[in-house]
């Protein structure tokens, strides 16, 4: 026996006589509860059954065949509605990552096809000059802190050093005017240039000519020397003991010193020595300029001038520091502060992470590369699809941005994926009477795929008071249709559908309550029906 459940309030339900006769009986035991079919949880499915009274069978025509078949009437009932609707499944636009600062590709830890969550690192660029900055703004921020700590403690070392400094220069600029060489010692210095061109000749040219000249100098003084002691060729006026002791003392003394200038001349040459040569010939030198170009009066008045000026300068920086002085120093502070959080955000940036989870659709760049900010390093596809639903205009009422739909494709039998209701759109297709709609349809686990056929249903609620049909009554179609008893034939007859609990559809427009409608079982349009 077949039963058409519906869930009716104060009403029975539709039953169907095995000999396709009407009946009147209570619920069956046993059939309290349904099967759960299609998008449906199994709440929505459990319709109790209760009898209705029955019209007449179909008249069949004496002398010719009848069809045996089964009959069910319209009859009005409360459901819990679901409405379905149909579509494709789209692939959302893939989101490209791209650095925001410009650098060295160090490494790609991600390749075509690899699978990412949101903030996983999928590639860095090379950090060590990033972190050199951080260094520098660390020292820079010390340093800003120590100053400002100091002039809130009344001192201001810097301006203190500065005008120390500017004041020893000043004092070392009048001390060397005062001491200037005068013209009258311009042969001496002359001298004592060519002396100095002399040794560092000689030091640039490894001494080999100064230890020959000194060992020469030796020679002479010793051979003088002889001579005043045995006063041969010295020429001396008389042998008086106190002239020769004089010549004597003075022949030894030039002995000496060409040996110690021999000592000197053998020693290696070291590049101090050399450096401290040419010191000697830029002085002699100075000092020669300063001789011929003698000072006047007014150069002598200015230094003065400048070591008073620097004395007021150091004594000023001594005194007690003002507020504004501390305002800019803080301001110091807090440039400083930013310049190194500056660089530890760009030494963050180096890591690049995905913003989303989903698949790895394309990579742009390889490891070694050189990039700018903003150049696509690679391609993520979320892991969510869009799924666009033609809604009847007078479904509108029943659907809510947000709401929560069930969805199922056919390529995976018994699983749903999560939909949400994004938007509806502002305009009606004047031709299908149709409102576009679009769905985030989730996949967590990447099963789906672009173009798959899926189906996404979502509750409408509780309506009381509609004509109901089970759902085998209805034929599918490009239109909807039933096939409606009229004088014993079946006769093709177009409805109109409302929503449906996966076993019951409304019935808008078509039929009447109480029309006798077959069940479209190997039964045709025009065909005669009788008992079964």
């Amino acid at each position: 026996m077949l039963l058409a459940a519906l869930r009716l309030r104060g009403r029975s339900a539709l039953e169907v006589s095995d000999q396709g006769r009407p009946t009147r009986s209570p619920c069956p035991p046993g059939l309290s509860r349904a099967l759960a079919v299609g998008l449906l949880p199994p709440a929505a499915l459990l319709l109790a059954a209760c009898s209705l009274p029955w019209g007449a069978p179909p008249a069949v025509e004496r002398g010719s065949p009848a069809r045996a078949t089964r009959t069910v009437r319209v009859a009005r009932g409360e459901i819990n509605g679901v409405l379905v609707y149909s579509g494709d499944l789209r692939a959302k636009p893939s989101i490209t990552v791209t650095p925001r600062i410009s650098g060295r590709l160090e490494r790609m830890h991600v390749e075509t096809g690899s699978l990412v969550r949101e903030g996983d690192t999928v590639a860095e660029l090379d950090r060590a000059a990033l972190e050199v900055q951080v260094t520098q703004g660390q020292a820079n921020l010390a340093a800003a802190e120590a100053r400002l700590a100091g002039l809130q403690a009344g001192d201001e070392p810097e301006a203190r050093a500065e005008s120390e400094a500017r004041l020893r220069a000043a004092r070392a600029r009048l001390t060397a005017l005062q001491t200037a060489p005068r013209a009258e010692t311009i042969p001496y210095l002359v001298e004592q240039l060519r002396e100095s061109r002399r040794l560092l000749a000689e030091l640039e040219s490894n001494n080999a000519d100064g230890v020959a000249r000194a060992e020469e100098r030796v020679t002479t003084a010793r051979t003088r020397l002889d001579r005043i002691l045995t006063g041969v060729g010295v020429g001396l006026a008389s042998p008086t003991p106190g002239l020769d002791r004089v010549a004597i003392e003075q022949a030894r003394a030039e002995i000496r010193q060409a040996e110690e200038e021999l000592a000197r001349a053998r020693r290696p040459i070291t590049s101090e020595e050399i450096a401290g040569a040419r010191q000697q010939v830029s002085q002699a030198e100075e000092d020669l300029l300063l001789a011929r170009n003698p000072i006047g009066p007014l150069e002598l008045e200015e230094a003065s001038a400048n070591v008073e000026a620097a004395e007021i300068r150091l004594r000023g920086a001594s005194t007690a520091v003002t507020p504004a002085t501390i305002k800019a120093a803080e301001s110091a502070v807090s440039y400083a502060w930013a310049a190194l959080e500056l660089a530890r955000l760009q030494l963050r940036e180096a890591t690049i992470v995905a913003p989303i989870a989903g698949l790895v659709a394309e990579t742009h760049q390889r490891a070694g590369a050189g990039v700018a900010a903003g150049t696509p390093l690679l391609s993520i596809q979320p892991p969510d699809y869009e799924l666009v639903l033609a809604v009847e205009d007078r479904q509108l009422s029943q659907l809510q941005i947000g709401h929560g739909m069930n969805v199922v494709v056919d390529a995976y039998p018994g699983e749903s994926f999560n939909g949400t209701l994004r938007s509806i759109a502002p305009t009606v297709d004047v031709r299908t009477r149709t409102v576009a709609a679009k769905v985030d349809v989730l996949d967590p686990q990447l099963k789906l795929k672009a173009g798959l056929f899926a189906q996404a249903a979502v509750q409408s609620g509780r309506k009381p008071g509609a004509l109901l049909l089970p759902r085998e009554a209805v034929v599918s179609g490009p239109e909807s249709s039933v096939l409606l008893v009229v004088e014993g034939r079946a006769q093709r007859r177009p409805v109109q559908l409302g929503v449906t609990d996966g076993r019951n559809v409304e019935i808008l427009q078509g039929v009447s309550e109480g029309a006798e409608i077959v069940l479209p079982v190997g039964v045709a349009d025009g065909d005669l029906v009788g008992e079964r």
